[in-house]
């Protein structure tokens, strides 16, 4: 048998041909462990009714319903559930074309982005993705995501609203999407010759975004007599703004917290350099402001005001943080943006660990009793942690580059199907 037809395919289209074999790959391991018993589940109409499913399932067959004394659907937006009843599919057909689109849209931001394969592999198999396989917004918000993302970067205006638009009726969070924004153009338009365009596609984003949650307003006013009741019941989802607890702590336990605790630290460097360019905005008379795309400005603002979001209004949980982090198309940008930047001198890494350990201290690593672990064993979790963190910052420069991307993304893929054959037994992962 003569494999040159695969090879010409794969220098033709390689990002297509690191899809496939992600897919042959994924397939070879779940198959693999489910036959040992290593995971017990596997993804059926008869196993996905659970957390938020449940939810987008009921509007899907009822439309909203609000309640003022207790938690109601009129906290999710409308495009998924939506989308689902205009296809008909089941919850199994759902979770198909959910991971169909995520893969599209993959391969798309890939290509167009120049992701090198083996970077575009290890991204596929970053754990939480789990959720692009279930019946959650994920999908449709990475498909959108990447959308006003590449719009950003191919300077397609259209794609920049339409990214907006979807992203607006598919997620609450989107709304967040309002002050990044205005933080991109700022400092957009304080790069020579920028400031008529940034304010153009600032005017126009803003108006996406309008017209997106002026939609959802209208639909929940007209299905529940409430245009703001996406607003209001987040109290009742334990949502509110209140002074963080300590230590942090996230309630799917141990399983998701070294996620969680991964996206806490990414978080906080993105507000770390969001304050770096502040300074710089304020002194950009003397010191010229640094020629960064509007996309990377624009993810690494998402990423600082979401998680100041999270730890003012959760109360010290960092839950679902991995999931609005690293399971969107932000993430994929700001590991391509990373690689494309000059290897960084060593002390840089020394620098960035001492940062890094106050985020651990955080969850109580050093110090306190760490989820029943002994503080031997807390510092040898967070330990690993750190090797995982700074084995990600470091690729692009580390010796034995191909095995360690190999190594992590068999790890991750485990851990991915580890979560998928938890969820499916009805624990809580997000």
């Amino acid at each position: 048998m003569s494999f040159s037809p695969l090879i010409v395919f794969a220098r033709r289209y390689p990002t297509l041909a690191v899809v496939a074999l992600h897919l042959l790959l994924l397939a070879v391991l779940t198959s693999a462990l489910y036959a040992f018993g290593i995971i017990r589940y596997l993804p059926g109409n008869d196993n996905l009714m659970h957390l938020d499913v449940y939810w987008y399932d009921k509007i899907r067959q009822e439309g909203y319903s609000y309640s003022t004394t207790t938690t109601s659907s009129v906290a999710f937006f409308p495009l998924l559930p939506y989308f689902w009843r205009f296809t008909r599919l089941s919850m199994a057909g759902m979770s198909v074309l959910n991971f169909s689109m995520f893969l599209a849209a993959f391969a798309w931001l890939a290509h167009q982005l120049r992701l090198a394969s083996r970077l575009s592999l290890l991204l596929l198999s970053t754990p939480v993705l789990v959720f692009m396989a279930i019946p959650y917004t994920e999908a449709l918000f990475f498909v959108f995501g990447s959308c006003l993302l590449l719009g950003l970067h191919r300077g397609r205006m259209g794609w920049w609203v339409i990214g907006l638009f979807g992203c607006g009726l598919t997620r609450t969070a989107s709304i967040m999407f309002v002050p990044v924004l205005l933080f991109m153009v700022l400092l957009w338009a304080a790069q020579p010759g920028q400031a008529r365009r940034a304010l153009r596609w600032g005017g126009a984003g803003l108006l996406a975004i309008s017209a997106a949650v002026s939609i959802v307003a209208y639909m929940q006013w007209k299905q529940v007599g409430d245009p703001l009741a996406f607003t209001k019941v987040q109290k009742f989802w334990n949502n509110h703004l209140r002074w963080p607890e300590y230590p942090f702590v996230t309630p799917a336990g141990i399983d998701m917290l070294w996620l969680d605790a991964l996206a806490l630290c990414l978080g906080c460097g993105a507000l770390g350099v969001c304050g770096w360019l502040a300074w710089r905005w304020l002194k950009q008379r003397r010191l010229p402001m640094p020629q960064i795309p509007p996309m990377v400005l624009f993810a690494v603002g998402y990423y600082a005001l979401l998680v100041v979001y999270i730890i003012s209004h959760q109360g010290g949980s960092i839950w679902n943080l991995s999931r609005y982090l690293l399971a969107s198309p932000f993430f994929v940008v700001l590991v391509w943006y990373l690689n494309t930047l000059p290897a960084w001198p060593g002390r840089y890494y020394a620098y960035l660990l001492l940062p890094v350990l106050a985020v651990w201290q955080l969850f109580g690593a050093f110090t306190l009793e760490f989820d029943n672990f002994t503080g031997g064993q807390a510092v040898w979790y967070f330990g690993l942690l750190s090797t995982y963190l700074f084995a990600y910052l470091m690729l692009r420069q580390l010796p034995w580059r191909r095995e360690i991307i190999m190594l992590l993304y068999v790890f991750n893929l485990v851990m991915q199907l580890h979560l998928m054959d938890s969820l499916l037994q009805g624990y809580v992962i997000q």
